[in-house]
């Protein structure tokens, strides 16, 4: 036990205070950017993976709080497929926390409270460990601070997976197992002093540390293994060796059946592994040998040591050395911990290290091999060896400042110094701004259908593997604002078929991603066929996301305005425009332009909300000195797209060719209206045309067609280079209607 258990509770709790809030300050140091600009920012630079985070937590909670859903399995992204999750880094056991603030200040403020949660009890948690192992209070603060401030912290912050924030675990399960070998030997009348609860604390702490990440074992086992047969090994008779033993199968037990009731492990055992993609073993992150083991470059250059760790062991080596010669250490379980580093510090480095030409294959191979290659980040054995290595360094340490009395203040507080240093706790944390918040996704959240969302460009990823840019699936995170299954998302373990087929192979997703030419007629037949069975409620179109310099924007917009009968314009907010489908039960509002005046119904080309009425053949909007506009050429012809009330009207349209005059004639839904009319070059003028009332008929799903007779590139006759093709700029747009 920690060296204070026979103080009062009152001193007791007030120490146990004292050193929370120092490590939580120590946490605020570290992240002290990020909390003053949760407002405007978030951390990190993985937008991927900060966002996946962030919907784990609404669909842990959605899943909770909804009959009939499983925490473990969900078809809210990657739609139309269902998707195990039990490999997925779901990372439940945070949940409580983000679920605590969300409500309150939101979710950005949330994740936040996560992290400097996670900091705080890394080192709390070590600290604890080395003060049961006798070390003194201002090194268990500095030894904690190392863990806590690791650069492995660090990179998790930046990298925004709370997953790998929970080594903490190591030291609070290595704390428990010496209070179980402990009251076991001598066990007393108080619970504290029963070996059966910190049996049961055992397994409810590995039940928990498993909702954390199903990595932990892992690294546990390469710790607890070897302190359990020590433990056993002291136990001084059978008898309390065959209890212990027992204590110890009755913990895993209870944390098997935890994990089973109210866990992943039934999903974990149905997992299909055989649609995971494996890992090479020479792309496994790893800490680079042998620089990364003694430099601390910032965390976006890979995950280093730091410049501490390495050096304080060769010290307190040589220093260990001199004291054998001259007395023994009143601590002497430092050897034990001493053995814990080597095999963990030889697996970091990833499978091979080179020596000059010389490769070496290193042991990490074959956990590799063992785990399928699902395994890939022998990085993060760092700190299975850091802990033991610490605990070696300060136990060795204790002894010589107890003799020293001016040393046992002095030399703690130039040690912090070091390790605050060396960490770069002073230095901001990476953070990046918020995402675009959009009402509609509000709007979508408050109705009660069930469907699927398109986000466009469509996206997915997993831990090996991506398809489209990170922040297609990132878009993952609008989820826990409408509610709704969607295509784009990022699964860390998941079957490839479930998203590697939109990369190319599927004609819709892939042309919806920008990663295939389109094929009208093979998209329509599965855009028609999919609103119906997924079905598709919905396509986002985040025009901020798609290539300007090309076709694709106006080739997606031109291309559903086409498709009245399957989707229709319903909101245009910012950089986003959303098409509803005709599959929804709200049906498709009609596609009228503003009434400017009585009757007379305007497009104003080239200004945010046109995007509803044009077809193929528009550029992309320009803003010429105030003058907003469109230059039409990209096709042979140019389509608008309208609902008008039924009556006769005049159409007109302020236009001016490029380069030469241009001869251009109308059609409303292939039907050509009045003359063909001569643009000119020299101004925007404004050409007239009838537009019969037989014609307009009932006035739905009119096509009106902009016929020009040749276009120009502006690069081929020295204007400029752009390589555009240019017909006519068109400024506007009117429908007059005549008569009453």
């Amino acid at each position: 036990m920690i060296q204070t258990v026979s103080q009062k509770p009152s001193t007791l709790i007030g120490r146990a205070l004292v050193i929370v809030i120092f490590f939580a300050l120590i946490a605020f140091l570290a992240l002290y950017l990020p909390i003053f600009n949760m407002d405007t920012s978030i951390t990190g630079s993985q937008v991927t993976d900060y966002f996946q985070f962030h919907w784990n937590y609404w669909w842990v909670r959605h899943a909770l709080t909804t009959p009939g859903l499983n925490v473990y399995e969900t078809n809210y992204i990657m739609a139309p497929f269902t998707s195990n999750l039990s490999y997925h880094t779901l990372t439940v056991f945070w949940y409580p926390v983000w679920a605590l603030v969300e409500p309150l200040f939101g979710t950005i403020a949330g994740m936040t409270a996560v992290f400097v949660v996670a900091f705080t009890l890394t080192g709390c948690t070590f600290f604890m460990l080395l003060r049961r192992e006798g070390v003194s209070y201002g090194l268990a603060l500095v030894g904690g601070t190392m863990l806590e401030l690791s650069r492995l912290m660090f990179s998790a912050t930046y990298w925004t997976t709370v997953n790998i924030m929970g080594w903490f675990w190591l030291p609070l399960m290595l704390l428990t197992w010496g209070e179980i070998a402990r009251s076991n030997q001598k066990p007393g009348k108080t619970l504290l002093q029963r070996p059966l609860f910190w049996t049961i604390l055992f397994g409810v702490a590995f039940w928990a540390m498993v909702l954390t990440d199903i990595q932990y074992p892992l690294f546990l086992a390469f710790l607890i293994v070897p302190y359990g047969l020590l433990t056993l090994w002291r136990t001084p008779t059978w008898a309390g060796r065959a209890r212990l033993a027992a204590l110890g199968v009755l913990a895993l037990a209870i944390g098997l059946v935890l994990l089973w009731f109210i866990g992943p492990l039934p999903d974990l055992l149905k997992f299909d592994r055989s649609g995971l993609a494996a890992t090479p073993v020479d792309r496994a992150v790893r800490i680079q040998f042998p620089w990364d083991f003694i430099r601390n470059t910032p965390v976006e250059e890979g995950v280093p040591l730091g410049t501490v760790y390495i050096p304080f062991m060769v010290i307190v080596l040589i220093i260990n050395g001199w004291l054998r010669k001259r007395e023994k250490s009143s601590l002497p379980m430092r050897w034990f911990w001493l053995t814990l580093v080597p095999l963990p510090l030889i697996l970091s480095p990833g499978a091979f290290i080179n020596i000059g030409e010389t490769q070496i294959t290193l042991p990490y191979i074959f956990l590799h091999q063992l785990l399928g290659g699902q395994f890939r980040y022998p990085e993060r054995f760092m700190p299975v060896f850091v802990i033991p290595g610490v605990l070696f360094g300060m136990m060795t340490l204790t002894p010589i400042l107890k003799r020293h009395s001016r040393l046992k203040i002095a030399f703690p507080a130039a040690f912090m110094f070091i390790v605050l240093a060396d960490s770069r706790v002073l230095e901001s944390v990476v953070i990046q701004p918020k995402p675009q918040p959009y009402h509609f996704y509000e709007e979508m959240g408050k109705e009660p259908y069930d469907y699927v969302v398109v986000e466009v460009p469509t996206g997915a990823s997993s831990g090996e593997g991506i398809v489209g840019e990170q922040k297609y699936a990132a878009m993952m995170y609008y989820g826990i604002t409408h509610h709704k299954r969607m295509v784009n998302g990022h699964i860390s373990r998941v079957n490839f078929a479930h998203f590697w087929g939109m990369r190319y192979d599927d004609p819709m997703l892939a042309w919806l991603g920008q990663r295939r030419f389109i094929e009208p007629d093979v998209v329509e037949e599965q855009l028609r066929e999919r609103i119906a069975e997924w079905p598709i409620g919905y396509i986002v179109i985040h025009s901020d996301y798609i290539w300007k310099n090309g076709p694709t924007l106006q080739e997606i917009i031109g291309y559903l305005n086409s498709l009245p009968d399957l989707v229709c314009p319903m909101w245009i907010e910012r950089d986003a425009l959303v098409y509803r489908t005709t599959w929804h039960p709200d049906g498709c509002p009609a596609r009228i332009p503003p009434e400017t005046e009585p009757h007379t119904y305007r497009i104003d080309i080239g200004t945010s909300g046109d995007e509803k009425f044009i077809g193929w053949g528009w550029h992309w909007q320009e803003d010429v000195s105030g003058l907003t506009l469109r230059w039409t050429g990209e096709y042979p012809q140019t389509q608008v797209y309208v609902d008008l009330p039924p009556g006769e009207y005049e159409v007109s349209l302020s236009a001016q060719a490029f380069w030469e005059t241009r001869e251009l004639s109308l059609l409303l839904n292939d039907t050509p209206i009045g003359e063909t009319q001569s643009v000119t070059t020299d101004t925007l003028q404004t050409y007239t045309y009838p537009l019969p009332s037989e014609l307009v008929g009932d006035g739905k799903n009119l096509r009106l067609t902009l016929n020009y007779d040749d276009i120009i590139i502006p690069k081929e006759v020295g204007q400029s280079e752009d390589e555009r093709k240019l017909a006519i700029a068109v400024d506007w747009i009117q429908f007059r209607r005549l008569g009453d």
